[in-house]
């Protein structure tokens, strides 16, 4: 094998291996609760508790973060 095609076996690898860190990250409850959090902090949904609005917007945070872990699974 060439260099340029070790290089790039290489590259793929550190992808891979990148794009499999962030889907595991970006899944994790810790970094859906710091999402959540920041929306919540530019959110305000009337008449609703702040709690109720962070339980609210950690679910839609799960269901973006789903959508996108089955993107780069594909």
């Amino acid at each position: 094998m060439d260099l340029k095609g070790m290089m790039m076996e290489l590259a793929e690898k550190q992808a891979d291996a990148m794009k499999d860190k962030m889907v595991e990250e970006l899944g994790s409850e810790d970094m859906a609760h710091k999402i959540a959090s920041a929306i919540n902090k530019k959110i305000d949904i009337p008449f609703v508790s702040e709690d109720k609005e962070q339980i609210f917007f950690e679910k839609c945070v799960d269901v973006v973060t789903d959508i996108i872990e089955g993107m780069f699974k594909k």
